[in-house]
């Protein structure tokens, strides 16, 4: 019988183990509803050589990933599944989702707009050490700059010096302890941290970004047509949205 491989590594965080968990069984639960019963090995990618490996798996039943490495080509060609819904944290409207810009010290949180344009302080933004997880990033890096790139008119970065963090959460922490100036956050990572990181206690968020498709799920365009719908309709079952 084949072994397939699946991993929710996105939102993962080692304080809300469980919660993934249940969220894996719970899309298990519907594929067996469904007729599917598989054998699936559920991963935890350690490292981004291991989180890389596996969106290559020909037998990958299930992951997240960000648009960011599939705009810039970076993750390989994926099947897209559905997308999260995000209307449970603030910055997130159904599908879409925001970057929270955070800066140094308490303050008081500037809310998201109504809209979905970004709100940014570009003058207060301007030269600053932005602290980010990674270049292909669509909510920790890409996003903000093609913000204050449309914002300024100007194609140059906005910021004086970039640090690569590796995590949204040590971009946080890179903030509070004020090796970086600011930073940009997934509205979901952002809520989450606020619950259980102390450096989230130490920034304020002072500005948001354009509202953009939030992160997928995908499969290996591999699995079988039949199976990816079953995917799919399982996690709209769960509260997710057709694409």
């Amino acid at each position: 019988m084949t072994r397939y491989r699946a991993a929710l590594p996105m939102y993962d965080l080692p304080e809300y183990k469980a919660e993934t968990d249940a969220l894996w069984q719970n899309i298990l639960a519907g594929l067996h509803k469904r007729g599917a019963d598989l054998l699936v090995d559920f991963y935890r990618p350690e490292t981004d050589h291991d989180a890389e490996e596996l969106l290559a798996h020909p037998r990958l039943l299930l992951s997240q990933t960000c648009w960011g490495p599939i705009s810039c080509g970076v993750a390989p060609d994926l099947h897209i599944l559905a997308q999260p819904d995000y209307s449970d944290c603030t910055g997130g409207q159904g599908p879409l989702y925001r970057s929270a810009v955070i800066t140094t010290g308490k303050g008081i949180n500037t809310n998201p707009p109504q809209d979905r344009k970004a709100a940014l302080p570009v003058e207060a933004l301007q030269g600053k050490r932005l602290a980010f997880n990674d270049r292909a990033s669509l909510s920790g890096y890409l996003s903000i700059t093609a913000d204050m790139t449309a914002a300024t008119k100007q194609r140059k970065a906005f910021y004086s010096h970039g640090e690569h963090s590796s995590s949204h959460r040590h971009s946080v922490q890179m903030v509070a302890e004020g090796k970086a100036d600011v930073a940009a956050i997934d509205c979901r990572t952002w809520a989450m941290l606020q619950s259980c990181e102390p450096a989230a206690k130490q920034v304020h968020v002072i500005g948001w970004t354009q509202a953009r498709k939030g992160l997928p799920y995908v499969c290996s365009p591999k699995i079988a047509p039949e199976l990816q719908a079953i995917l799919s309709e399982t996690l709209q079952e769960l509260g997710a949205h057709a694409v």
